[in-house]
Formats: C-alpha cells, sequence, structure tokens
C-alpha cells in the first residue's frame, strides 16, 4: 500500500532495503504476542475514509504506485478468499463498530515501490502537467532494470497480522533468499533511474512484504485496543499453522484518487519477474 510517510530533509541519509535475515527477523518480531499488544496502543485514525449515514466515503489521496495486485498475479485465487474470511472475523469480533474500512478484495495488493503521492504527486507530477508522459517514464525505467526472468513467480509466506500505525495487514516473508533479491534488485534499479529521480522519486522506506486489510478510522480506547490485540494474536495462532503464500509473477503502474481503488491504465507498463 501506499504509506504515509515523511521523507527526511536531510538528504544525505541513506534508505536501503534490508538484508535478508534481518527482514526475515523483522517480520517474524511483528507478528509476536508482545509485540502486537505493544502496537496496538499506538493505533491511530489513519484519516482515509469516513463513515457518513451508513456508507463508507473514501478521502482524497492522489498518486501512483509500482503494485503487484492479488487478483492480476495468477495463483491467488484461494489466498483472496483466505483473507477475505479474515477481514470477516476482524469486522464481526472488534470495536468500535465501523471503527475500520475492511479494504474491497479487487484492492487487495502489495506494494513493490512507492513513487509519488498525495502534496508530493501534486507538485511533482500533477501542477507541472507532466502526467501524460509518466506512465512512458515508469516504462523506461522498467526497461532498463537489470535482472534474469525466472521461470517461476515469487512466493512470499504470510505469516500473521499486525498493526501498522493507522492499520491492519498481514505480514509476509520468504523461503526463498533468491526471490527476496530480485524484489530488492527490481527496487535499486527503479529508484536508481535518473529521470524518475529528478522528480523526487526516491526510496523512502525499506521493502516491507505485507497486504493492508483494514485502516482504523475511529479513536481506540485502551480497552478496545487490548482486546483488538487479542483478537489479532488468536487469528494469528491459526495463520502461523497453515500455509498461505501470495504469488508474484508481474507488479505495475496503478493510479489512485484513494486508497480503496488502484486503478490500471493502457499504456501504465507491467513489469513481469517470471516468463509470459
Amino acid at each position: 500500500m501506499p504509506v504515509h510517510y515523511t521523507q527526511p530533509k536531510n538528504d544525505s541519509v541513506n534508505i536501503s532495503d534490508l538484508h535478508f535475515h534481518a527482514y526475515q527477523q523483522r517480520q517474524l518480531n511483528e507478528i509476536r504476542p508482545g509485540q502486537i499488544i505493544k502496537n496496538s496502543m499506538q493505533l491511530v485514525p489513519a484519516g482515509n475514509f469516513h463513515f457518513n449515514n451508513a456508507t463508507w466515503m473514501p478521502n482524497e489521496y492522489m498518486g501512483y504506485a509500482i503494485v503487484s495486485m492479488l487478483n492480476n498475479n495468477p495463483g491467488n485465487e484461494d489466498l483472496i478468499k483466505f483473507l477475505i474470511s479474515i477481514q470477516q472475523i476482524l469486522h464481526e469480533n472488534i470495536q468500535p463498530i465501523n471503527g475500520f474500512y475492511m479494504l474491497p478484495a479487487d484492492s487487495l495488493h502489495q506494494t513493490i515501490a512507492n513513487t509519488l503521492s498525495n502534496e508530493n504527486f501534486k507538485k511533482n507530477i500533477l501542477c507541472p502537467g507532466i502526467e501524460a508522459c509518466y506512465p512512458a517514464m515508469v516504462a523506461n525505467a522498467f526497461h532498463k532494470i537489470s535482472m534474469i526472468k525466472q521461470d517461476h513467480p515469487l512466493r512470499m509466506k504470510l505469516i500473521g497480522l499486525s498493526i501498522f500505525g493507522t492499520s491492519l495487514g498481514i505480514l509476509g516473508v520468504f523461503e526463498s533468499k533468491g526471490d527476496y533479491n530480485r524484489i530488492v534488485r527490481f527496487r535499486s534499479g527503479f529508484y536508481n533511474n535518473e529521470k524518475l529521480h529528478d522528480l523526487d522519486i526516491k526510496m523512502t522506506r525499506p521493502f516491507i512484504g505485507h497486504i493492508t486489510l483494514a485502516y482504523c478510522e475511529q479513536k481506540l480506547n485502551k480497552n478496545q485496543k487490548e482486546y483488538l490485540a487479542s483478537i489479532i494474536n488468536e487469528i494469528n495462532e491459526n495463520i502461523g499453522s497453515q500455509d498461505h503464500y501470495f504469488m508474484i509473477s508481474n507488479t505495475g503502474l496503478r493510479r489512485y484518487n484513494h486508497l480503496a481503488e488502484f486503478q490500471d491504465g493502457a499504456d501504465f507498463p507491467v513489469y513481469d519477474f517470471t516468463y509470459r
């Protein structure tokens, strides 16, 4: 998902992706019961959606991202059903009522690379009037990424729910170091593209394998946060005994006006991690 993140003003700060073992450990730590309780205490409303007369309405949040959509990568049909079932459990159990917006199945995705969103998008792409040529710039960046394609998709194993500050999502690890490194190499090639860098497109956070399922949209009291943590820990006990994989064959440019719909376009580039 596109993440609310403030880039440090000091451009000399070097942000890079984690090494494989550090990445795996980071993900496993985030689903430990004690960490879930700690994260629940820091949960705040996202401000991405609002509940109006029995209907959820999105708030504007515009931009582009390089994402792998679940429904646009073969082999994820059962995974989508599983994630919908998790959303249903959350919806039926956590409080307050209508405190969380459950993302529609068609919007579920893994963000491979953030580009520009909200005010940065307006400043660097929309207002200068270069949006029409932006997909071609991204396509050119894809073309210059040097990476050997494989005959199999990347397999990200989903290990448990976590709390991200304003949202709930499910985290992923990689059983194959090679699969993780394919993502890291793609991101390195993409963010090192000179023309994109001139638009202020740069790495603002390390890659974190996750699929966002819900946004918190009401303030929770301490009891509600503790109860949320207990529900998530209970769900994670079941997830830990199962094998669920997100099969990632491709990623591509998507446009969004809000965070519940990621639009494709006729000229939007797609990068294949595998042979077609």
